[in-house]
């Protein structure tokens, strides 16, 4: 019991220096249309950061409707190459076409 109270001490007094400044976040979340998606194509979408803002994370999903439930692949989730939006791309790998969307979100800082 006496370990656990020194290091619940030991992580407050850490912790105190750090700053955790949410205020200065912006989420930016992208859909791209339900769209019939044949076998092995690609479905893609980008989250752009706003102006004064840089990119500092982000992620996305895929989601496949009817007959490509769970068979709907995030196949690229990545920053773009100048770090200002995030792109997701979903890949159908059901054998037989059907619906899909791709989500993107991306987390910026402003400056």
């Amino acid at each position: 019991m006496r370990r656990l109270f020194l290091s619940l001490v030991l992580f407050i007094f850490l912790m105190s220096g750090l700053s955790f400044a949410k205020d200065d976040l912006i989420t930016v979340t992208k859909e791209s249309e339900q769209v019939p998606l044949a076998t092995g194509n690609s479905i893609s979408v980008q989250s752009v950061c706003p102006e004064k803002s840089v990119l500092i994370s982000g992620g996305g999903e895929c989601v496949g409707f009817f007959n490509t439930a769970r068979k709907i692949v995030l196949t690229k989730s990545a920053p773009d190459s100048i770090n200002a939006a995030w792109n997701v791309e979903c890949t159908n790998m059901n054998p037989e076409a059907g619906q899909a969307q791709a989500r993107a979100w991306a987390i910026c800082k402003e400056y």
